[in-house]
């Protein structure tokens, strides 16, 4: 899922939250999920920023599909006109709609079916609405839709909502009620964002950092209460928070500076550790990469012993300490699992049918004085404090939709026994009803001006759940898995592919899946990040269409009085002036071949050149980097490498099939990945999404190229382009 804001405002250097804020300002005239008259609001209103002399537009936040279009009525020129029309009332208000069903993916099992996911996103109050935009059209990310028109007198207003069914409730967060069960691990169906771990009370916590094969340290003090531990990677840094149960926080601990940057580095250092201590058996570098990275294993490789330790520091009550986040008593979570430590919660409010809240942990959090009436000014104050604000953001809510025509008195008749002291009968101190007998009619009018839902718009129910809009933005954008359609949107032109008799669809499907669980693992899923690495890809791979040099898998041979290459299906083909620069990366009889004897590509026997000639999305090249990326998946002993690598030249160790590293998709992708930890990547691509450092990229992945292939950065802008929130 790729997801942006509403209105796209142009990011200056801010962070991720800052950003949001930016393009999302709420108005204190609609928040969620309750207004002041404690009745359900079931998303935000959101003023439009500012741009130029006029106003950001609206625009879609995912690729979709519209589903309902309600033009604006339009607004009467005169004042008179306008009172006495319906939507006049309080001022006047846009009725123009639009309603967006997305249908996308977060995450697949591990057998690789696609965790696919279905939400509405609906926009009103739109004073206008973009002639392109129709009922049953297709409609992609960032797309305008019209104007942020006026609520009851306040210009430049949006309400906005994302709301979905049980069925998707579950798969979107992975649950339909309650909280998170901490006895067992969260989903890696779906994971991403900050990584969460429980540590049950008792927990033995360290002063010092313990060594790293040791799975305990001496002289631990037992933790008094349960905590749970988020590791956020924000760029480089890794980010360690220690929660309690109720969501509060315990003093923070400097960020480990250049901890995302440095987890190749790390995990080689646990692996080596393991080997200097001559460990009977030694882990996989890419298993203890994905330990740090997750804290569990998700991908293919084991973890062998299962028992490595995964040592950080965290805040507890009584300071700071060192703690096993691989212990067989703690388990793990994401921000995908939605936890309620996290400040998630689930609530439901169907039994009475109307739009009022009878919610008693919500009523309770908005009665201040604890009598159990609730008053209007009760609630504007409550919900005029950040903390109450910061409670209720993350609150899933089930209730009926306030967009329903047909029952519009029956939902709000209560305003006629309910007012801003509490309800009436309750009360003998009331000053009346929020709504009498003869005004009622006004505003059932004016409601059902606005209303437009209908079970044939969504095909959801009336009673459905409702997310803060803000927040789930800002949990789905740390997801970065990419649905079929958005992957087919890198790369697209069509005839690239089907002028070499390629299908585009089939080419990048084969290594969607790939591509997004290796970019995870990696912390290369990012739009910027991604972006990097497609524009590198698409020199190094030809668009994901050769992953292997020289396709038809080359071999050198004799043939008569010339020079000729045989491949792999039997043919041959000549060494003429035209073809000389791209086959002389082969060792051909009586003649050094590109890459035989290259300094750094460790290519010792005769063959070497075209034996581990480049393969993958990187194009891993030589002897000596597939021997490097054999190790990190533990397909070759890091001990037994080295004695034969250093030893006078003795021929380095033979790798018997280093077709693997094309023919399987994961390991096409993985090899490309792993190259980018190895040599920190990660670093330059944050440097923006600018030729610049889209040239410093490329310095790293193909050093020998200069200056760069301009498909290199021409591909990343692009892809940045389809990825990023620039409009």
């Amino acid at each position: 899922m790729i997801i942006s804001p509403p209105f796209l405002p142009r990011a200056n250097a801010q962070t991720e939250d800052a950003y949001l804020d930016a393009a999302m300002p709420e108005h204190a005239h609609g928040r969620y999920p309750l207004s002041h008259k404690l009745a359900w609001h079931g998303g935000l209103h959101l003023t439009a920023p500012a741009r130029g002399n006029g106003r950001e537009p609206v625009r879609c936040i995912a690729d979709g599909t519209v589903v309902h279009v309600q033009a604006a009525t339009a607004r009467p020129a005169d004042a008179a006109a306008v009172d006495a029309h319906a939507l006049g009332y309080n001022g006047w208000t846009d009725n123009g709609c639009v309603v967006i069903r997305h249908d996308t993916e977060i995450g697949a099992t591990a057998q690789g079916a696609g965790v696919q996911v279905r939400f509405y996103s609906i926009y009103m109050h739109l004073g206008e609405i973009r002639n392109t935009v129709s009922a049953g059209q297709a409609i992609l990310r960032k797309a305008e839709l019209g104007t942020a028109g006026s609520f009851e007198g306040t210009a430049n207003s949006l309400h906005f909502e994302i709301i979905c069914d049980d069925d998707n409730l579950e798969r979107l967060i992975g649950r339909r009620s309650g909280q998170l069960n901490t006895g067992a691990n969260g989903r890696t169906s779906s994971i991403f964002g900050e990584m969460f771990f429980h540590i049950p009370a008792g927990t033995q916590v360290y002063a010092a950092r313990p060594g790293y094969t040791a799975a305990a340290g001496t002289g631990g003090a037992a933790l008094a209460e349960e905590l749970f531990v988020g590791i956020a990677y924000t760029r480089g840094d890794a980010v360690v928070t220690s929660y309690r149960a109720d969501g509060t926080t315990l003093a923070a601990i400097p960020a480990e500076t250049d901890a995302a940057y440095g987890l190749y580095r790390e995990s080689g250092r646990v692996v080596q550790a393991y080997r200097t201590a001559r460990a009977p058996v030694v882990p996989c570098q890419s298993a203890v990469y994905e330990l740090l990275r997750y804290g569990r294993i998700v991908g293919p490789d084991a973890l062998t012993p299962a028992t490595v330790p995964h040592w950080r520091q965290i805040a507890t009550p009584t300071g700071r300490g060192w703690v096993n986040l691989n212990a067989t008593n703690v388990h793990m979570f994401s921000d995908a699992d939605a936890p309620h430590w996290a400040g998630w919660d689930i609530v439901e409010d169907t039994v009475g049918g109307d739009s009022r809240c009878d919610v008693a942990t919500l009523r309770t959090l908005l009665d201040t004085n604890g009598d159990g009436i609730n008053t209007e000014a009760e609630a504007q104050a409550r919900l005029a404090d950040p903390a109450v604000r910061a409670k209720l953001k993350r609150m899933i809510c089930k209730f009926p939709t306030e967009w329903h025509r047909g029952n519009v008195a029956s939902r709000w008749q209560w305003l006629t026994r309910e007012g801003p002291n509490g309800p009436a009968q309750a009360n003998s101190l009331s000053s009346g009803t929020y709504l009498n007998a003869s005004s009622f009619p006004a505003f059932q009018r004016y409601a059902e001006a606005l209303c437009f839902w209908e079970a044939a718009n969504t095909g959801l129910p009336e009673a459905h759940w409702h997310f803060n809009p803000k927040e789930f933005i800002r949990l789905f954008r740390r997801c970065g898995w990419l649905s079929q359609p958005e992957l087919a949107k890198i790369y697209p032109n069509r005839a690239m592919y089907t002028d070499l008799g390629q299908d585009p669809d089939a080419v990048k499907e084969r290594y969607r899946l790939s591509i997004n669980r290796v970019l995870r693992k990696y912390l290369l899923n990012t739009p910027l990040r991604m972006s990097h690495f497609f524009g590198q890809a698409a020199q190094e791979s030809y668009f994901f269409m050769v992953v292997r040099e020289a396709a038809v898998g080359m071999a050198a041979a004799f043939n008569g009085n010339h020079i000729s290459i045989q491949s792999e299906a039997n043919g041959y083909l000549q060494i003429t002036p035209a073809n000389q620069q791209q086959l002389r990366y082969f060792a051909v009889p009586g003649q050094r071949g590109y890459y035989e004897g290259r300094t750094g590509l460790g290519n010792t026997d005769a063959g070497d050149g075209i034996k581990y000639r480049g393969r993958g999305m990187k194009q891993l090249t030589g002897r000596y980097n597939y021997s490097e990326y054999w190790v990190f998946r533990g397909w070759l002993d890091r001990s037994t490498f080295h004695a034969q690598w250093f030893n006078n030249g003795t021929p380095g160790p033979v790798i018997n099939n280093p077709q693997i590293a094309a023919e399987d998709p994961y390991n096409a992708v993985d090899t490309a990945a792993f190259y980018c930890a190895k040599t920190n990547i990660h670093r330059a691509a944050d440097g923006g999404a600018t030729a610049q450092a889209s040239n410093a990229v490329s310095a790293l992945v193909n050093p020998g190229e200069r200056p760069p292939a301009a498909r290199r950065s021409n591909e990343t802008l692009s892809s940045y382009r389809v990825l990023g929130d620039d409009a």
